[in-house]
């Protein structure tokens, strides 16, 4: 017997995503997520790994660029390559699945009204009116091996703001859970985890200063290993901050 819990708020969105795994193309329709309980807590969705108690999910990537502009932090191989600093082989739809059971609850997944879905290339017009994503604030995190010794670190780390001429600010990312258009979920479509210029496609949002200029972001050459060197990501669902207490 599973010992997971699943909010209540969180079961139609998990309704949601699962017909929308039936609703795919289908040439290739990605099967509905299996989760397997591997000891108390902690499960396996695929090579994806989610612990309750840390509110972590993680997962096997690669690095993928070593140099250049980059629009998106994570792909699918499917994705965007040519723009992402990393790719994974793991499907955005159990990425998603994975984060709702963990609590997530983004900014609903919301269905779009015929001719709102965001353009298939972000360009500098959509930039200018995207709206701003709401959702959960998460924590990304790698880690790889150089010579067989372990490293790890912030992602942010990996990331050059060119106009401010350093490593992009840690903090917090916002995982606004993607959204449907005709039953169909974006992220997996496009094979979209995590961008770095307002693509509410993506699962995870960037939502700094600079997330509507598709031109400031560049591999960190000096911080990143070897391209194709597997890295593992690591997701954490963050604290919902509390409001302060008036005087």
């Amino acid at each position: 017997m599973s010992s997971l819990k699943i909010p209540l708020a969180h079961l139609f969105g998990i309704l949601l995503l699962l017909a929308a795994a039936q609703a795919q193309d289908a040439d290739t329709p990605p099967a509905a997520p299996v989760m397997r309980e591997i000891s108390p807590g902690i499960f396996e969705i695929g090579k994806i790994h989610l612990d309750q108690k840390t509110r972590t999910v993680r997962f096997p990537g690669m690095l993928n660029m070593k140099d250049g502009i980059i629009e998106y932090l994570l792909v699918t191989s499917q994705g965007s390559t040519h723009e992402s600093l990393l790719v994974s082989d793991i499907q955005p739809n159990d990425l998603h699945f994975a984060m709702l059971l963990l609590g997530a609850k983004g900014s609903g997944a919301a269905k779009l009204a015929p001719g709102e879905a965001p353009p298939g290339q972000i360009d500098a017009k959509y930039l200018k009116t995207a709206p701003k994503l709401q959702g959960d604030a998460v924590a990304i995190s790698v880690h790889w091996k150089v010579d067989g010794a372990d490293k790890a670190g912030r992602v942010e780390d990996w990331i050059l703001n060119t106009e401010k001429k350093k490593p992009m600010e840690r903090g917090p990312w916002t995982y606004n859970g993607s959204m449907f258009n005709d039953g169909i979920f974006l992220a997996q479509i496009e094979g979209a985890f995590a961008a770095l210029v307002t693509y509410p496609s993506a699962l995870i949002n960037n939502p700094r200063q600079g997330s509507d200029n598709d031109a400031i972001w560049t591999v960190n050459e000096k911080a990143v290993p070897a391209v194709k060197t597997p890295v593992e990501i690591t997701i954490q669902l963050l604290p919902e901050a509390q409001p302060k207490a008036t005087p």
